[in-house]
């Protein structure tokens, strides 16, 4: 039998072996996503930037399944469409912070490559849909739900043209059976690009994507961060920081830039203009009408070395004044990017941005762009749409 004092010291292991677990639990970020954004290659592309700049790690799981991970507390985010079945039952039962926009995916036109009804590259779904009635080129029905509406409403916006004449296949097929179907029969359908580009790696049918650009066939995606109350385990701090890493300006364009190897037009749509601008770090949260703008407090820019030396081109600085920034994160010693994942906010050096270090409301880290002259230039810190006064700075060597 262990004494009092092997107890204690046994007891005094195990917390430290908790402490360390807890520590190495609270850098993973759990993210239990839906199949297409994964498989399409975005979070491959967009996440190894969000961990160099916040030092969260992010394991990723995808599936249909990420409401249950969720519930069982197997994940800290969730991303799913909107119109997962998961999302309403979730929400209602209060386990979910409010959901956020963060990109769309897209159902697309597939069609053989002659392409009789020549919809490729239109950018009106409803004037393809028309084309393809008109000229009675065969059309198989996709019986899946979204892509089965959003055939409905362009139908309806086309007219409700006739479904007479052996042009309309509606053979009670869905999904894969339907593309099928369609590459038999030279015929249209409707079906999502990310599957159907996957399909295509394993069945080398002559059917494209003929028509993408479209609003009307996005489907927007959520995330949505799990309350703490109801999962205390959860890395709320980090799921947080994920959601708005995707929020931020730079992240959207960065979606809709990402191109799938072989495809030249955009795969993914950012979304995020659809959440409030207190959620995209525009104005604070709950606050009503116009928002105080970033101030630099006067003297308020200074070398962070001795804070009483010259400032050099390259050097690192320290700005000092309010509202700078509407949450504080730090970035990644090397990657050092121009906007980080808790605020909206930039600095500029006479029309450079200024590579980032750290950022709260009363404080900001940042280089001088090595590349800026010597002599005078003006400091400015841009919060979103707000910009505050600007400062002269005089560099010198």
């Amino acid at each position: 039998m262990a004494s009092p004092r092997g107890k204690s010291a046994i007891l005094l292991g195990l917390l430290i072996v908790l402490i360390h677990s807890a520590r190495a639990q609270s850098t993973v970020v759990r993210l239990a996503v839906v199949n297409t954004p994964e498989e399409g290659g975005l979070l491959r592309d967009i996440l190894p930037d969000f961990e160099k700049q916040t030092g969260f790690r992010v394991e990723v799981h995808s599936g249909e399944d990420v409401y249950d991970r969720a519930r069982n507390g197997q994940a800290d985010l969730v991303i799913s469409h909107y119109g997962h079945a998961g999302v309403e039952p979730f929400m209602a039962d209060g386990l979910g912070l409010w959901p956020r926009f963060v990109f769309g995916n897209q159902n697309v036109i597939i069609g053989p490559s002659s392409d009789p009804a020549r919809v490729r590259d239109l950018p009106d779904a409803v004037e393809g849909f028309r084309r393809i009635a008109q000229s009675r080129s065969p059309f198989v029905v996709n019986n899946s739900g979204i892509p089965k509406y959003t055939e409905d409403v362009l139908w309806e916006a086309a007219g409700r043209p006739s479904k007479e004449g052996g042009w309309y296949l509606d053979l009670g097929l869905r999904e894969q059976n339907a593309v099928q179907a369609a590459a038999q029969r030279g015929a249209y359908t409707i079906w999502g690009l990310v599957p159907f580009l996957q399909y295509l790696q394993q069945n080398p049918v002559s059917l494209r994507a003929l028509l993408v650009n479209d609003a009307v066939l996005t489907r927007m995606m959520v995330s949505v961060v799990l309350k703490p109350e109801k999962f205390p385990q959860a890395n709320v701090e980090g799921a947080k920081a994920l959601e708005k890493y995707l929020l931020l300006p730079s992240t959207q364009a960065r979606i809709r830039a990402f191109r799938y190897p072989g495809l030249d037009h955009a795969l993914w749509w950012p979304s995020a203009r659809d959440n409030s601008t207190a959620a995209l770090g525009y104005a604070p949260e709950g606050t009503v009408g116009p928002q105080p703008a970033p101030a630099i407090s006067p003297g308020g820019v200074v070398n962070a070395a001795d804070r009483r030396g010259g400032i050099a081109p390259g050097s690192i600085v320290e700005i000092y004044g309010a509202n700078l920034a509407v949450g504080t994160c730090t970035a990644d010693a090397p990657t050092r990017p121009t906007q980080l994942p808790c605020s909206p906010t930039r600095v500029s050096v006479s029309g450079r941005d200024a590579p980032l270090l750290y950022v709260s409301p009363l404080q900001i880290n940042a280089q001088i762009p090595p590349e800026s002259a010597l002599g005078s230039v003006n400091v400015t810190v841009i919060r979103g749409n707000a910009q505050s006064n600007t400062v002269a700075v005089t560099l010198v060597r």
